[in-house]
């Protein structure tokens, strides 16, 4: 197996969540109420300077399974900057482009040259966004994981056999 493994954020993301949510409910509960929507507005209100605010849109969640075929995508086309591009900066301290170039290259010694990928999957996990790709290896099949986390930051990539649990 050739892991490039990530910093757990699972824990860590989760207690910084915790630690931030209520300085930020405070803060909303200080110019609205919880929901940020003024209950019972009418147009005296707005002219008290109270306004209804707009519709909040929410960033996009990344799809992650088509982030985990385009990473997929770039590691076959030998275009390794442009995966560890995708690093988060605990995993660009930990492995370079060389490296995962190298990884690669005993990959497809182990298994073969690469041929085509079968439909990605994610998977439950505590680590993070996991996705697997099942490879279709010339000499036998292999698994390529990738762990996303949500900003769509590469925290995880691995080259495995096939049947390798999720942890």
């Amino acid at each position: 197996m050739f892991s490039l493994p990530g910093k757990n954020m699972a824990r860590g993301g989760m207690r910084l969540l915790l630690m931030v949510a209520p300085a930020a409910l405070l803060a909303s509960q200080a110019v609205l109420p919880i929901g940020g929507f003024v209950t019972g507005a009418t147009p005296a209100h707005a002219a008290e300077g109270l306004a209804v605010p707009a519709a909040v849109t929410l960033p996009a969640r990344p799809d992650y399974e088509r982030l985990a075929v385009a990473t997929l995508d770039d590691v076959t086309r030998g275009d390794f900057a442009a995966v560890s591009a995708r690093f988060d900066e605990a995993l660009r301290g930990q492995a370079s482009a060389e490296f995962l170039a190298k990884s690669w290259n005993d990959y497809e010694k182990a298994f073969g040259p690469f041929e085509s990928h079968g439909d990605p999957k994610q998977v439950a996990s505590g680590n993070g966004n996991v996705v697997d790709v099942p490879l279709h290896m010339a000499k036998r099949p292999g698994d390529f994981r990738v762990t996303f986390n949500t900003h769509g930051q590469i925290v995880g990539l691995f080259f495995l056999r096939t049947g390798v649990p999720v942890p």
